[in-house]
């Protein structure tokens, strides 16, 4: 179970650090809702798996 948690929270500290590097507001405009939504259901999968345990 920690595996998962481990993996995802790898994967938004890249989603993490792709915007960071990316950070212009053309580029926030241009990628939509999508990945806002994906990182926002990985930090509550991850704060979900957290308390489960």
């Amino acid at each position: 179970m920690s595996a998962v948690i481990l993996l995802l929270f790898i994967l938004l500290v890249v989603h993490i650090i792709r915007i960071i590097l990316h950070v212009r507001i053309y580029v926030v405009y241009s990628m939509g809702i999508g990945p806002v939504f994906l990182i926002g259901l990985i930090i509550f999968l991850i704060v979900f798996l957290y308390f489960k345990a």
